[in-house]
């Protein structure tokens, strides 16, 4: 079994170039499979720069994870990108994205835990993630998936169930030897909540195996439950499936199932799949990744949300933060309604938006400058946001350059306002008094309170 050791690796940081070595910027098939990893949104992952001296660098965009594309002699190369903001920071981020109250924030960073001293995205995406998952699953295989009850409609002289009264005189009368009519109720491990884990099983061993072989992880469980269970992976559209609300039909009495529905939903979301494709569909590159601009964007809005049910409950004001709707408000409304304006951030007050808000995962000096430094397109985005909710006020939002957390307030030309916020995450709360205490609830609610003034 080949390990990770094996095989050429390309360790780079997110945001920071990393020079190809010479072999590989000489081999045009590896550089053509390179410029052809996307996501599931048709955008590229990585950037080919050709430098002034002729050498090659790439450039990760907004992911942080494992990709392995092979050269054109057949041999594999792995590319991990690692997180600037550190591995335990991203754990916290996505247990606080992931949970519904401060117990489950700690319930999934433990999930998600890795060996002491060992602090590469790797570990946490491969050791951490897989290693939890199977383990779950292995539990899952011994003492049993979920089952829920049916039931089905029988007739026949011999009870065997709860008589239905409202057919009895029908069936009684129908046929020379009476019979009756009576409900059954059985178990069934064929429902939704196994087949959104096995989903998960699919996604992996089809999407990522290659990478699971080079990291000596052992994927029998995973074949394993696909043929105990004889999975389609078109049995049930289970990828649009909350698994919020799966979780609350769960057995209670089996807390390594509320785990492994956990752990499924996080492995469909790295992997970029909205759904179980059908067979062959994969795209030839095994990648596990996390799309840093989504976990980023998550974490704002959720950190905003949970300060505004706090202003509301301490200073009585009727303010909410949510996500625009897709079809919601729409930049052209005649001759017919299109381009729809969907910013990441609504903030209303007695239900009527005042400020909306746009999330960037990018490391910007200034956004009002032009060039490499600047933000024109966001500041150009936020400005038709606000025109076409018309609000007065907008904000972007970003990661911090200079390892703080604050926001400057700029006056635009139509008297309307802009606000540039950065973020800085470096503290991981395990309560929400540890919350109110952290720098970014600070910042965070005194925008809010200045956005309602």
């Amino acid at each position: 079994m080949r390990r990770l050791n094996d095989v050429e690796k390309i360790i780079m940081r997110e945001w920071e170039e990393r020079i190809v070595p010479s072999d590989l910027a000489e081999d045009r098939e590896f550089l053509g499979r390179l410029a052809s990893v996307f996501d599931k949104r048709g955008r590229r992952v990585f950037d080919l720069i050709l430098k002034n001296d002729g050498r090659v660098a790439i450039k990760a965009r907004n992911y942080v994870g494992i990709f392995a594309v092979k050269d054109s002699k057949g041999r594999d190369v792995v590319l991990i990108v690692e997180p600037k903001i550190g591995v335990k920071n991203i754990v916290w981020m996505l247990a606080f994205n992931e949970a519904r109250s401060f117990n489950e924030v700690r319930e999934i960073e433990a999930m998600l835990s890795k060996p002491v001293g060992r602090e590469s995205i790797m570990d946490l995406l491969i050791i951490g993630l897989i290693r939890s998952f199977t383990e779950r699953l292995s539990q899952a295989l011994v003492y049993g998936f979920a089952e829920t009850s049916l039931a089905s409609v029988e007739e026949s002289p011999v009870i065997r169930g709860r008589i239905l009264s409202s057919v009895l005189l029908r069936t009684l009368l129908s046929s020379p030897i009476p019979n009756v009519a009576y409900e059954i109720q059985y178990f069934t491990t064929d429902n939704i909540l196994n087949h959104y884990i096995l989903d998960a099983c699919y996604m992996l061993y089809n999407g990522a195996s290659d990478l699971l072989k080079i990291a000596d992880v052992n994927e029998t469980v995973l074949r394993r439950a696909l043929l105990e269970f004889d999975y389609s992976p078109l049995g049930f559209l289970a990828g649009d499936i909350s698994p919020s609300r799966l979780l609350n039909e769960m057995p209670l009495d089996r807390p390594y199932l509320h785990d492994l529905l956990r752990l499924a939903s996080i492995i469909r979301r790295w992997l970029e799949q909205g759904r179980p494709p059908y067979p062959g569909e994969f795209v030839s590159v095994p990648a596990l990744y996390i799309n840093m601009n989504k976990l980023f964007e998550r974490f704002v809005r959720k950190a905003m949300i949970l300060i505004a049910k706090w202003l509301r409950r301490s200073r009585n004001i009727n303010i909410a933060v949510r996500k625009a709707g897709r079809e919601e408000r729409a930049l052209v409304v005649l001759p017919k309604r299109k381009t729809y304006l969907n910013p990441d951030i609504v903030i209303e007050v007695n239900g009527r938006p005042i400020a909306i808000g746009d999330v960037k995962y990018k490391l910007v000096k200034d956004p009002l400058e032009s060039g490499p430094k600047g933000d024109r397109e966001g500041v150009s985005q936020v400005f038709t946001y606000i025109h076409g909710w018309n609000v007065e006020k907008g904000l972007l939002v970003y990661p911090s350059v200079k390892n703080e957390t604050s926001y400057h307030r700029y006056i635009l030309t139509d008297e309307r306002k802009l606000y540039v916020v950065r973020l800085h995450v470096n503290e991981r709360p395990k309560t929400f008094k540890e919350l109110r205490t952290s720098k970014i609830f600070k910042v965070l609610s005194d925008l809010l309170l200045e956005l309602v003034s």
